[in-house]
């Protein structure tokens, strides 16, 4: 069964209005996080500003961590920002041993694509401009921030530049050019999503009617699509009533029949990218079982 914990969070998508316009998402910067209460920061954890090449964001550091996460915030292009990652970096950084990184991007619908993944780039090298080893980051994010995650793997490829030790995409979408079982088999059970994804919704973030199908079987823009010699160790998580499950499930076939190192968690009821909320029980248990995937990779 699902934890308490999930069982409200859904309860609370589940009655929240929907509006899946563009005009919905016009954004004012961290309106909506100023407008928020920012959860407390544990006793060992500092939290400061960071500039990555002209990128806003967060840093999360603690005395004795060794390694690094960059992590890339979800809101389908179109909204969230560091800040409101806050909880979940914090975490990371309290629990899994890691300092964080948590970097802003330019958003949708004022900012197309490409505008995100380039400021994803941006931040990357905004963190090895601190003379950080990159095998000693992990690139994580939920939901679009998962997708983003993969997506700089496939740029950097393409640029012959280093990639990090690790991807923890969190319920990510790695496919706009076909519609997977889940997309519509999960809309009654996915709260948050609803039937964003069987829509296409973010297809506008790619310039709508004008995309092709060459353009949405780029692996920058669809993961699932890509060759992935070369590419670091991927961790995938969703829940199994969210719409975006298969998509995790299937990129994770991909990269085993690839023989690619991958690992898979699913959990059972929880809302879509759930892993954000770490006060839930089951995104604990995915966030530990990523890190100690990782762990094991390093060790072989």
């Amino acid at each position: 069964m699902p934890s308490e914990y999930a069982e409200l969070m859904n309860a609370i998508f589940r009655d929240r209005p929907w509006d899946a316009s563009p005009e919905a998402h016009v954004h004012d910067g961290d309106g909506d996080a100023r407008a928020r209460r920012l959860p407390r920061t544990p006793k060992g954890v500092t939290v400061g500003e960071v500039d990555l090449n002209g990128l806003g964001g967060e840093c999360l550091t603690k005395r004795g961590n060794a390694g690094w996460v960059l992590y890339v915030h979800g809101g389908g292009y179109m909204s969230g920002s560091a800040r409101e990652r806050r909880e979940v970096c914090q975490y990371i950084a309290d629990v899994h041993g890691r300092n964080v990184m948590s970097c802003n991007y330019r958003l949708a619908p004022e900012h197309l694509w490409p505008a995100q993944i380039d400021d994803t780039l941006t931040a990357w090298e905004g963190v090895l401009a601190r003379g950080i080893d990159p095998a000693d980051v992990i690139v994580a994010g939920e939901s679009a921030g998962g997708t983003l995650a993969l997506s700089l793997a496939f740029v950097l490829k393409g640029r012959g530049m280093a990639q990090p030790g690790g991807i923890m995409a969190l319920s990510p979408s790695v496919t706009q050019a076909e519609s997977l079982p889940s997309h519509s088999a999960n809309v009654a059970t996915d709260y948050l999503l609803r039937d964003a994804v069987e829509k296409g919704a973010l297809r506008m973030v790619y310039g709508g009617p004008a995309c092709t199908e060459g353009f949405l079987r780029d692996p920058v823009v669809s993961p699932l699509y890509g060759d992935f010699s070369g590419l670091p160790p991927v961790f995938l998580s969703a829940s199994d009533t969210e719409c975006l499950v298969d998509d995790a499930r299937v990129l994770y076939q991909r990269l085993r029949e690839a023989g690619h190192p991958a690992a898979l968690d699913i959990q059972h009821g929880c809302p879509h990218a759930f892993q954000m909320f770490p006060r839930m029980p089951e995104a604990r248990d995915a966030l530990a079982a990523g890190f100690a995937f990782f762990a094991r990779q390093a060790r072989a």
